[in-house]
């Protein structure tokens, strides 16, 4: 046994530790689009130490990240955690503010500035490496946009034939030459999917359908107008006030002024539509809507017994 980073290691030429700095991630290997939950995964590491090396390769005197992308940013996240023991439990903390709860507390022999590694051998095929994230990933598993991307990549790398990727990775050849044909993707575009602006089946149907290049102009136009859409639905223009609509006489002869109620229900309203812009947020569609119905009543276009019905769900 070898010691590594602080952890007990077998004895291996390839096993070794690195300082945090210098694991280097390389986006051509990297296919994530959904990290999952990196807390979890640093507690874990907090708490069990690392059971698995991460992957790298060597460039000179740089390495960069074959397999283990989430795995160094658990690390990173660890450096900003701390776990204290509150009674029977162990408390994880970021500064003041409670982040979870943990196992236990951590292991003696964890450290957040060095990272196991294991080489991969020198001279070795890129496509090889890259299919190996695929293959032998044991963590958090990929989505089918992830896999359909990662599919993509390889088949044109050329390393092997549909027939052998098909054979390989456990996919049908139909699904692979699906993969095959799909366009490159904008990093702008996997961006919009990971940030939950569009769905990964949207996302799949622009990668068929379009060029990298098209792609981000087609998701913003199609965004802009399901915006505008969604808008002219659920505030008409009937009560959809604009700049001066809000005056109404006070009492006759009397200079007019602002009716503040409606003032403060159309503010509403605007930081409601801009709740629900980016990501989707259903729950502020709700809201919208109960608010859309209230401006009605307020502009005397529905009866309080039709407000009344809708509130205590009657309508």
């Amino acid at each position: 046994m070898i010691d590594v980073g602080g952890l007990q290691a077998a004895a291996s030429p390839a096993v070794f530790t690195l300082p945090l700095e210098r694991v280097l991630e390389d986006r051509s290997f990297n296919i994530r689009i959904f990290y999952g939950d990196i807390d979890l995964l640093a507690v874990q590491l907090m708490t069990e130490g690392q059971h698995e090396p991460i992957k790298v390769r060597r460039e000179g005197s740089q390495f960069f990240i074959v397999d283990g992308h989430r795995r160094q940013r658990a690390f990173a996240r660890s450096r900003h955690l701390r776990i204290e023991r509150s009674g029977a439990k162990h408390l994880v903390f970021e500064g003041d503010k409670l982040v979870r709860e943990a196992s236990g507390p951590v292991h003696r022999l964890f450290n957040p500035d060095l990272i196991q590694c294991r080489q991969v051998e020198s001279g070795g095929d890129e496509g090889e490496l890259f299919a190996s994230q695929l293959i032998y990933n044991s963590g958090k598993p990929f989505t089918v946009l992830e896999r359909m991307l990662f599919l993509s990549r390889l088949s044109r790398h050329g390393t092997y034939s549909k027939e052998q990727l098909a054979l390989k990775t456990g996919f049908s050849r139909t699904h692979v030459a699906n993969a095959h044909a799909l366009n490159s993707a904008d990093p702008r575009l996997l961006d919009y999917v990971r940030d939950g602006r569009i769905s990964q089946k949207l996302a799949l149907r622009l990668l068929r359908s379009f060029s990298a290049e098209q792609q981000l102009g087609r998701i913003r136009a199609a965004l802009e107008e399901a915006e505008r859409s969604q808008r002219d639905k659920l505030l008409p223009k009937d009560f959809s006030w604009g700049a001066g609509a809000e005056r109404a006489p006070v009492l006759a002869g009397s200079r007019a002024r602002i009716d503040p109620i409606r003032v403060r229900l159309r503010g509403l309203a605007t930081r409601l539509e801009e709740a629900m812009r980016f990501p989707p947020n259903p729950s502020a569609q709700e809201r919208l809507v109960t608010l859309a119905l209230v401006q009605r009543y307020v502009a005397g276009k529905v009866s309080y017994a039709r407000l009344e019905a809708f509130l205590l769900g009657r309508e």
